[in-house]
């Protein structure tokens, strides 16, 4: 079963994977109170909450390809498409900039800064896909080790402590 976000104990610091953002802004059926419960933790400063540009632009980029396939009636896969062809849809989008607003009110601090090679290195060696190995590099050069994520994969890295809604 593994770790649960309200367990998480006052004080520490951890760092929120995309995924904690979308369950609460998509009002996940079964992950989404658990999340937004957390991130008013987060914002109560309960718990020290940081994030990273990579995660952020992740989540501005399927909040705004979700809005676009639910305003104009297109399938996800041909969203980038419409977008393409029609960049001033953006005008008619109203959801992503309301979620994004919110998210900056967030008390988050965002993490950010140079972490190539090592992103390379630890993709290898944990066996994590490119932006998981980014997220992993930017914890480890700030010295975090409490992670806020639904992601099995990072469950295999044995110095960190995933905490699941």
């Amino acid at each position: 079963m593994g770790l649960k976000l309200p367990d998480l104990p006052e004080g520490e610091n951890v760092f929120l994977d995309a995924n904690i953002f979308l369950y609460s802004a998509f009002d996940h059926p079964t992950f989404g109170l658990p999340c937004r419960d957390f991130l008013a933790r987060v914002d109560r400063e309960e718990v020290h909450g940081y994030s990273s540009g990579f995660v952020l632009n992740k989540v501005f980029h399927k909040l705004m390809i979700s809005e676009i396939v639910d305003t104009f009636e297109v399938k996800a896969q041909y969203a980038k498409r419409l977008f393409k062809e029609r960049p001033e849809i953006l005008e008619e989008l109203s959801d992503v900039w309301e979620e994004m607003d919110i998210i900056n009110g967030f008390n988050i601090t965002i993490l950010d800064g140079q972490t190539f090679p090592e992103f390379v290195k630890l993709s290898k060696r944990c066996h994590l896909m490119a932006m998981d190995s980014a997220h992993l590099a930017i914890m480890k050069i700030n010295g975090l080790t409490n992670l806020a994520t639904n992601d099995a994969d990072f469950e295999r890295i044995p110095y960190l402590k995933v905490w699941k809604p």
